[in-house]
């Protein structure tokens, strides 16, 4: 299918033709929902049907590093060009790149649980700024600006004012976000949004339903007659698609097209490979020069010392987060910087370890957990202790019965000190997402 026809035949049709011809320039729209539903996998694929039409792009993100947000648009063009049988897709993703850009302001402004709304205008400060040098010093006038974790709900009026103010002098349609619990009575908006409701334009919520995510209008423009989309976030994959569409979750699964993204080491890692192996899964093992504590010599992917650096800043902040010191030993260095690499790489990630009373994995298998939480990837734990399966909401771990891969690109990591529950645990996981071996 070529470009033009994937347009066409885009679900975002029904999304932009169920507003009245879309958000419009000059607009502000926002995505709510509860933590972790998909507000950024529906930005994304808001910005990714624009670019798909030639539209520039300046996508800011506030929570998330560059290198992580382009990791997201990868990974929902490579769904999408699956899907629609897109021609020429390397072509098609080259020149979507050359129609965005995309900002970092991670770690640039420090969100305060005291001071919410001072946080909120100081991100619509840099967010300005950062308009203004796209636009003077790189030349780059977006029809489209993103805005990912900058939380409308903590606005002050004076922000929300500023940011409309943006969309309507640079003629651009302004998308954000803001977190809720609920998305109150029908004809109203969430409380938290109503302060500044004269500023939205089109309001979209995500209403979790068992195992579906439905987009539902809260607001469109005037209208007081709002459609219904008969749309929903897969909950895997997290492309939109139609109601009556079968979603990709419920196709049949070619485990040759799967990657397993880890680091080879005894235990579970050495158990994920082996099973990746008897399934036909390909297998990407990151090492480094002089690494000698491999099992698996299948997939071996060796870092330069380049590549192994890149993950330095996300790990400095890791560590942070775990309260734990980021080693100068050489060797253990490296193999955090290769966890990077293996998580930046997936989709799903999952773990074999055991869960710690602060909600941390033990060991350094915790380093790659962590880096999942704070990416807000899929992300589920085997707890050996508990012998039972746990996934990450996005603000607690639930119990998880029976997880399954879904993603062409995950990560299996986890302990050298592997019993036989989470040996079984792996194995079941495999069996449960791919059938019997051929």
């Amino acid at each position: 299918m070529y470009r033009k026809e994937v347009n066409e035949r885009s679900p975002m049709r029904v999304f932009e033709g169920s507003m009245h011809g879309g958000l419009g320039r000059g607009n502000v729209g926002v995505i709510v929902s509860r933590p972790g539903v998909g507000k950024t996998a529906l930005l994304v694929q808001i910005a990714l049907d624009d670019l798909l039409r030639d539209r520039r792009v300046l996508h800011i993100s506030h929570e998330n590093a560059v290198d992580h947000v382009r990791a997201y648009y990868d990974e929902i063009f490579h769904d999408l060009a699956q899907s629609m049988r897109l021609e020429e897709p390397e072509a098609v993703r080259l020149e979507v790149e050359r129609h965005r850009q995309i900002y970092s302001h991670l770690g640039h402004v420090k969100a305060s649980a005291d001071a919410p709304e001072e946080a909120a205008r100081l991100w619509v400060e840099k967010m300005l700024e950062t308009v203004a040098f796209a636009r003077g010093v790189a030349h780059f006038e977006p029809d489209v600006i993103i805005v990912d974790g900058f939380d409308v709900a903590v606005a002050s009026e004076q922000a929300m004012e500023a940011l409309g103010r943006l969309a309507k002098e640079r003629s651009a349609e302004v998308w954000v976000a803001a977190q809720i619990d609920e998305a109150g009575p029908p004809g109203k908006l969430p409380a938290a949004l109503q302060r500044v409701e004269r500023h939205l334009s089109v309001v979209v919520y995500l209403q979790p339903e068992r195992d579906v995510v439905r987009l539902r209008l809260l607001k469109d423009h005037g209208n007081k007659d709002l459609a219904d989309l008969h749309l929903r976030l897969d909950p895997h994959s997290m492309r939109v698609i139609d109601e009556d569409v079968r979603p990709p979750s419920e196709r049949p699964k070619d485990p040759r097209t799967f990657r397993v993204h880890s680091g080879g080491a005894k235990g579970a890692e050495a158990e994920f490979g082996a099973c990746a192996e008897r399934y036909g899964v390909q297998e990407l093992n990151y090492s480094f020069e002089g690494h000698r504590l491999l099992e698996r010599q299948r997939g071996v992917v060796v870092l330069g010392d380049d590549e192994l650096r890149k993950g330095d800043f996300s790990l400095v902040y890791v560590s942070r987060r775990l309260g734990r010191v980021l080693s100068e030993i050489p060797l253990v260095r490296n193999i955090l910087q290769t966890i990077w690499h293996q998580i930046n790489a997936a989709s799903q990630v999952f773990v074999v370890g055991t869960l710690q009373e602060d909600g941390t994995v033990r060991g350094g298998t915790g380093w790659g957990a962590e880096l999942a939480r704070l990416w807000k990837k899929q992300l589920f734990v085997y707890d050996q202790e508990k012998r039972g399966w746990f996934r990450w909401s996005g603000s607690a771990w639930e119990m998880a019965r029976q997880p399954s891969i879904t993603c062409e690109n995950f990560a299996g990591i986890g302990t050298q000190d592997l019993n036989d529950a989470g040996r079984d645990a792996i194995r079941d996981l495999f069996a449960r997402s791919f059938g019997e071996p051929g």
